[in-house]
């Protein structure tokens, strides 16, 4: 009976072992895959600064993805069968954007050779590829991804008010 418990207390601490590991890693990768519409590789190094928690939890993020060239050649591929993918340059808008972020020690540098993405996430939004819509309302929920084809470097930018 003793076995019993010890194995079925093993069993628990390593159920929970698995658990976090995936909130610590796993998440990340699936929560901006969904963002973005395209799966980010596993364990392709990743940097991360997030003021969220606020208010209603408020704020933004901005988040660098490293990819070899294996990766990048496969999450290009995916990019130029994805429709609400574009060629750079990114609006000017959109490029305000991100340049104008409060995230500190973090920037998104000006791209030139790559792809932007744009996701309004506001629950009022019509049309969820259309960033012209988002200066009309008294909040913002939105993401912008710029891959940059030069450095295999992703860049995600998300604003929440």
């Amino acid at each position: 009976m003793k076995k019993f418990f010890e194995i079925v207390f093993f069993i628990i601490l390593l159920l929970i072992i698995i658990y976090i590991v995936y909130l610590h890693t796993l998440y990340d990768y699936n929560f901006y895959s969904s963002l973005i519409e395209i799966p980010i590789p596993m364990f392709a190094k990743m940097e991360e600064k997030d003021t969220h928690g606020g208010f209603h939890g408020d704020g933004e993020a901005l988040v660098k993805i490293y990819f070899s060239d294996k990766q990048a050649e496969k999450f290009i591929s995916k990019i130029e069968n994805n429709m609400h993918w574009n060629k750079l340059p990114i609006d000017e808008m959109l490029q305000t954007c991100i340049t104008n972020n409060s995230i500190e020690d973090m920037s998104i540098p000006f791209v030139e050779n790559g792809y932007w993405f744009f996701l309004d996430r506001h629950s009022k939004t019509i049309n969820k590829y259309n960033y012209n819509d988002m200066f009309n309302r008294a909040s913002s929920n939105y993401s912008i991804a710029i891959f940059d084809k030069e450095s295999n470097i992703l860049y995600i930018y998300s604003l929440d008010t």
